[in-house]
């Protein structure tokens, strides 16, 4: 029978056409022996491709290992290479603590089944230590968790898709038709979809460290009832990681892309505040940032160095290169004032961040002072003084053509 005559015989006042077709496609999707050939549909004795994908299913379902290794790479294939992203890390000491920048940390599916008070335990390990050793760079890291509800529809899709693709590998050994061939590529474009979906929406979730009395708090934010402007789109993968940044650089705005030099100025005291400095090392400005917990979470140093052309340019502070500079008794840094970058324009790649230095304005040294040339005593004129001798006028005809009209117009 073909699907236009299925639906002439079904649809009624009490069946429309869009429920039946949605059911007839669960029919394709679950009965074992309904076929289809992509004209006509009928039963027969022989069961198809559905029996075989669940049998193969189920083996796959019994080394759960193969399913958490396929998964763990097509994450790290949905990250799109970012070095920044960190897939799975089994202890503290497996997320990087030696790097200034901002890391994001995927926490593995399992983490998702623990219990509230075991969760919060092991998110506060990951963000307070290193290994053994505290972690130094607590305001550069932040953990992204998997929603619960996602874990088990992507553990059952890619379980179907591993056993779609075994089948596939040995469809000449099975002698399957061109018809279950067909069957199989719909069936996998059905599971693919289904992978694809959950992985939009497993990450939608991040846990920040923030400083409580006694330790470590976690400040948790997470989607609500927003919504992201990084979807599929053509892509076959889904965007995890630029939707992960996305959610907390332009809906929560925990991270920032960019620093304001009076944020600069005011966070750490150049010239201004309780204990106000004169000038600081711009390594110390990338160490601060990403240790101290309260201070502007950053994507990367690069933005320090933005924020340092800024200030240049707008005369927050001065900026040079080479070792800290000696701090002179009158207050101003004992280094050549040609040197100090002050109110010019320059590229963020001119700024070295490991060995940059800032300097308040009135730590800049100032150029020296010109003497002005001796002025004559009152009444007196430069003919009248003895010592003043008048150039020599040279004769006419020892001048150029117009000789003396040249001359003339030298003196002027």
């Amino acid at each position: 029978m073909t699907e236009p005559e299925l639906l002439n015989a079904c649809v009624g006042p009490d069946l429309d056409s869009t429920t039946a077709l949605a059911c007839l496609k669960e029919l394709k999707e679950q009965c074992l022996y309904l076929h289809f050939d992509g004209a006509r549909y009928c039963f027969k004795k022989d069961p198809n491709v559905t029996l075989l994908v669940e049998q193969e299913a189920d083996m796959v379902a019994r080394d759960e290992r193969t399913v958490r290794q396929k998964i763990q790479e097509m994450l790290e294939e949905r990250l799109d290479g970012a070095r920044e992203a960190i897939v799975w890390p089994a202890q503290s000491g497996d997320i990087t603590d030696k790097e200034a920048t901002f890391f994001i940390a995927y926490l593995p599916l399992e983490f998702a089944g623990k219990s509230k008070a075991m969760r919060e335990t092991q998110a506060r390990e990951l963000l307070e230590k290193c290994g053994e050793k505290p972690r130094s760079y607590r305001n550069g890291l932040a953990l992204a968790i998997p929603a619960a509800e996602q874990v088990e529809i992507l553990r059952r899709s890619v379980r179907y898709l591993v056993a779609i693709e075994r089948l596939s590998g040995k469809a000449k050994q099975l002698n399957l038709t061109d018809e279950q061939r067909g069957q199989l590529r719909e069936r996998e474009a059905t599971e693919r979809a289904a992978v694809e979906s959950a992985f939009m929406r497993l990450y939608l979730e991040v846990w920040f460290p923030r400083a409580e009395e006694g330790g470590i708090g976690i400040d948790a934010v997470s989607l609500g009832g927003r919504s992201l402007q990084t979807t599929l789109g053509d892509k076959k993968t889904a965007p995890v990681h630029k939707r992960v940044m996305e959610l907390i650089t332009e809906v929560q705005k925990r991270v920032h892309r960019s620093l304001t030099p009076v944020k600069l100025v005011e966070g750490f005291n150049l010239g201004c505040g309780p204990s106000p400095r004169p000038g600081i090392a711009t390594a110390s400005v990338v160490e601060g940032l990403y240790s101290f917990l309260g201070y502007p979470r950053l994507t990367s140093p690069s933005a320090v160095a933005e924020t340092v052309r800024k200030g240049v340019q707008e005369k927050r502070f001065g900026y040079i290169s080479g070792p800290i500079p000696e701090l002179g008794e009158d207050g101003k840094y004992k280094v050549p004032h040609t040197r100090v970058r002050f109110g010019v324009s320059m590229s963020a790649d001119e700024v070295d961040l490991d060995s940059g230095f800032l300097m308040i304005p009135d730590a800049i040294p100032q150029p020296p002072a010109i003497e002005a040339p001796p002025q004559p005593p009152d009444g007196e004129t430069p003919a009248e003084r003895p010592d003043t001798e008048q150039p020599p006028q040279p004769e006419p005809s020892q001048t150029p053509h117009g000789g003396q009209q040249w001359w003339n117009c030298r003196q002027g």
